[in-house]
């Protein structure tokens, strides 16, 4: 039996992610129309149906969101069914093919689970704490995704490895180099300086030189090892990105020191003995003998 007329396994999935998004959508609707507003129980249960012709759904926001979701999931669900997971022999049938489409399992370890799995962590610790560092992690998890998806597409795109790999590189070196940079820049500059800007001025500078040696000694061994590992190297970069990361953490959790302003003077306020007093403010010694 031709398998390309059974439901595939991505049409459940996405096809129950867009039931259930939809169900919620409904729900809210009803929910917050009924706590923010005077209409009638018809116009209420019938809004969310009619996409807010007939009746509001309250929070529009919500609403669409959780609408939007539901489309976008409905959509992928399609996709998939159309092109029946990618199986090989459907669309060997489908392209009056004799045989089916050669594939092949993608070979390699990828970091981007891991990548992905930090840049979540640092987006919930961003958005508790700090906003500049949510929107560093979402842009880092963003990167991350498209990578591992790209990755997962060009390594499956022929049965010849050199050809697939050849392909992820074509597509992705233009991308790799400027985003890495800009990526890895922010990163370590946000993380360090949460944590200089919490301990006192002797633990940053303490905490500054500790942080430049480490890094200065891996420069050093990678530099001395010119046929290191690509698994060696991989491990060095993510413990240099977990010791920042653990790094912004400690500074995020205890937070700022305080700074003394010398840039406001009281007016009236008494300036100490032997310093000059701003034009204008009283007490201060002018330097001049009387």
């Amino acid at each position: 039996m031709l398998r390309s007329k059974t439901i595939t396994p991505g049409l459940f999935l996405f096809g129950g992610a867009a039931a259930v998004w939809l169900v919620a959508a409904l729900v809210f609707a009803v929910g917050s129309s009924a706590v923010n507003s005077d209409q009638g129980l018809i116009d209420t249960v019938v809004a969310p149906f009619t996409l807010g012709w007939k009746g509001g759904v309250g929070s529009h926001l919500g609403y669409s969101v959780l609408l939007g979701s539901a489309v976008a999931a409905g959509v992928l669900g399609g996709v998939l069914q159309a092109f029946r997971d990618s199986d090989a022999e459907a669309e060997a049938q489908v392209a009056h093919l004799e045989a089916a489409p050669l594939t092949a399992a993608p070979r390699g370890a990828s970091y981007a689970p891991l990548t992905v799995g930090l840049a979540g962590v640092a987006l919930i610790i961003g958005l508790a704490a700090e906003p500049l560092l949510a929107w560093a992690a979402g842009f880092v998890l963003l990167a991350a995704a498209m990578v591992w998806t790209v990755r997962a597409w060009a390594l499956r795109a022929t049965a010849d490895d050199t050809a697939n790999h050849e392909l992820y590189e074509r597509v992705m070196e233009p991308w790799r180099v400027p985003a890495l940079s800009v990526v890895v820049i922010a990163f370590v500059v946000l993380g360090v300086s949460r944590l200089l800007l919490a301990v006192s001025k002797v633990g940053s500078v303490v905490a500054f030189s500790l942080i430049a040696t480490a890094f200065f000694l891996g420069a050093i061994l990678v530099a001395s090892r010119p046929r290191m590992s690509r698994a060696a190297l991989t491990s060095l970069v993510a413990l240099a990105a977990v010791i920042v990361l653990v790094a912004a953490i400690i500074g995020l959790v205890a937070g700022e020191r305080e700074f003394k302003d010398y840039s406001k003077v009281e007016s009236g306020a008494p300036a100490a003995a032997g310093t000059l007093a701003p034009p204008g403010v009283a007490g201060g010694n002018t330097g001049v003998r009387s």
